[in-house]
């Protein structure tokens, strides 16, 4: 062992994540020194040395955990295809090996002092803040791993490391290539079009029987069903459960006590919010369409609707929205600054002007603020009892949750015992397919998961119990599965027939865009050439930037793409644009300044540009490498 400090250990750590063990390029270090069950096979080759099953399977597991990390509550097992996660993974290990080849034919070594060094600094060694021996050998042991084995597996992991740290360091960006990015950056050019709308040309679109069963058995693909099942399911529903619960005037009296007696002096306020999400990379299209939502919902508030009914109809916050918005007692220090303010500034039960955060726009309304006038039992009645029963009603969905769980465990082929037993009716859904629904039992990842699971498709079985994101639980069966399958023009005739009218539409506006952008060549401008002319618009030319979202993004594109050489007076092109084509006339372009970036901005262009530039020669040095060596891949191993 190359480590030789003597320090006893106070006590060791009961479990390690095995991934925390090994540098970060290394995701898949340990999987060679972890025991198995055996029955290994070889997946791929890498110039002779293998890659096992195991390896492979440890190395997809950590690649779905790695996205589920980055993802959080985003992570959605259906968009995920396992296969191509399982590719990427061996893909991975065969990187890992080319490297780890390259590095011993060229000589490249990590020190002792170089590993020593590495796993000092690994804190889940330590003990009393100093590494300790002892610890070391016992999580090692834990992990059934060798300190030689171990040790290994750190100097492989630091020699991929190096490599690349090599390769991507030779990445320079001059002064000279950085002006010319610059320049490149900041040009404008001149930018007119003519805008051909697909839609004005289907009604000249004529199509025959013929013609559309020969369309359709070239494009029958297109069409094809995933596979889908018919559910039948049970049920807790704490909303539904709560109308079923009696509620004492004692309870609704406790419950009116509990509220009163939250201190005043904290500072909180009782806010309820409606919110409409619009991302921070958000165009100004998607800002606008956020901001006349949130609009259009003050303005249903103003003209009377309760304030609960619109936010559980358009609030993004789903959470908050099944309360009708609220977000119950909250402290300014807990809220955005811009919402915090807004939200001191109200009186109760005023309505705020739609407030932007990072999280999307917001109305927002106070119901309780320290000095206001406590509302009167009478008046919270109706709103404490529902509070009350719907407390009672998730306490009762648990315990008949066990319940549930046990009667589907106990009747495998039915339902039917478990809804006698519980007084709830069965179920039954629409047709869901393999990827789900937009909403309903169809839309829940857990719910798809298992209903195209093999214990419930070819076992016909019960699911375990299911607990759904709003707190509800569920166990449901099979009732009908279909394959996925190309359907007969039969079943789809009008969806084919209205494709292939757009397809044929979409041509014709092409066409006739190829035959404007003649127009434009011989010198017409666009405004003149759309006369007259079926689906077109003419835009006259005007300055625009790459980045300038008043023009379509395809003519923008395109424009950016012609090249205007000195001799020319003008360059033309045809783009496809939104609902139709685009033929696009660039009449001049506008040099970029590059000493119109200040010093820090020219170090950040600089430093991106070597970052792109680094991962690019990396990715170059292991193509090199995958094509100079004898790579072999037992697909029927996967």
């Amino acid at each position: 062992m190359l480590l030789a400090i003597r320090d006893r250990t106070r006590g060791w750590i009961a479990y390690l994540i095995v991934a925390l063990l090994v540098v970060p390029f290394a995701l898949f270090g340990l999987y060679n020194y972890v025991g198995n069950g055996g029955g290994e096979r070889t997946v791929a080759t890498v110039d002779g040395e293998e890659i096992t099953s195991t390896q492979l399977d440890e190395a997809f597991q950590a690649r779905q955990s790695e996205l589920r990390e980055v993802l959080g509550d985003r992570f959605d097992s259906r968009l995920f295809d396992s296969d191509q996660i399982r590719r990427e993974a061996l893909d991975q290990l065969i990187d890992r090996q080319l490297l780890l080849n390259h590095a011993e034919a060229t000589g490249i070594q990590v020190s002792d002092a170089d590993v020593a060094t590495y796993i000092r600094s690994r804190e889940f060694f330590e003990s009393d803040g100093a590494f300790s021996v002892d610890r070391y050998r016992d999580v090692l042991q834990q992990n059934r791993l060798t300190p030689d084995r171990y040790e290994a597996q750190v100097r492989q992991d630091l020699t991929t490391n190096l490599l690349r740290r090599v390769v991507e360091s030779s990445a320079y960006t001059s002064d000279w290539e950085l002006d010319r990015l610059i320049a490149l950056q900041q040009q404008r050019r001149e930018i007119g079009w003519v805008s051909v709308d697909a839609d004005a040309y289907q009604n000249a679109v004529e199509l025959t029987e013929n013609e559309l069963e020969a369309w359709y058995a070239d494009n029958a693909e297109r069409f094809r069903r995933p596979a889908r099942v018919k559910l039948r399911y049970l049920s807790l529903d704490p909303e539904a459960l709560a109308e079923e619960m009696t509620v004492s005037e004692e309870e609704i009296q406790a419950a009116y006590d509990e509220r009163l007696a939250s201190p005043e002096a904290s500072g909180e306020r009782t806010v309820r919010h409606i919110l409409v999400q619009v991302p921070r990379d958000a165009d100004d299209t998607e800002v606008a369409e956020a901001r006349e939502a949130i609009e259009s919902a003050r303005a249903r508030i103003k003209g009377g609707e309760p304030f609960e009914a619109v936010a559980e109809a358009v609030s993004d916050d789903t959470g908050s929205a099944r309360r009708g918005g609220d977000l119950g007692r909250v402290a300014r220090d807990d809220l955005a600054p811009a919402f915090a303010e807004a939200a001191w500034s109200l009186d109760p039960q005023e309505l705020s002007d739609p407030v932007r955060t990072d999280f999307g726009f917001h109305l927002i309304e106070v119901t309780n603020a320290p000095g206001s006038d406590q509302p009167s039992l009478a008046a919270l009645e109706d709103e404490l009892r529902q509070e009350v029963a719907l407390d009672k009603a998730e306490r009762a969905v648990f315990e008949r949750g066990n319940q549930l769980e046990t009667l589907a465990f106990e009747n495998p082929d039915t339902l039917a015992p478990a809804a006698e037993a519980l007084g709830v009716d069965i179920s039954q859904s629409d047709w869901i397919p393999q990827g789900g629904t937009e909403s309903g039992i169809g839309s829940e990842p857990a719910v798809l998961d298992a209903a195209f699971s093999d214990a419930l498709l070819e076992d016909r079985e019960n699911s375990d119990l299911i607990e759904l994101n709003d707190e509800t639980y569920v166990v449901l069966r099979v009732d009908q599965y279909e394959d996925e399958r190309v359907p007969p023009l039969s079943d789809v005739r009008d969806e084919a027939r209205e494709a292939f009218r757009n397809e044929r539409a979409l041509t014709l506006a092409k066409a006739q865009a190829e035959s404007l952008a003649g127009d434009l060549r011989s010198g017409s401008d666009p405004v003149s050439a759309a006369n007259g002319v079926r689906g077109a618009e003419g835009h006259a030319p005007r300055l625009a930037s790459r980045n300038n979202r008043d023009l379509p993004g395809g003519v923008r594109e395109r424009a950016f793409r012609l090249y205007l050489g000195d001799s020319n007076e003008r360059a033309v092109g045809v783009a496809s644009a939104s609902g139709g084509w685009a033929a696009v006339v660039l009449t001049d372009i506008e040099a970029g300044d590059p000493d119109a970036a200040d010093a820090e901005q020219r170090e950040q262009l600089r430093s991106t540009i070597n970052d792109l530039d680094s991962r690019d020669g990396f990715r170059s040095v292991l193509a090199a490498l995958r094509a100079d060596a004898d790579v072999e891949i037992r697909e029927d191993s996967l």
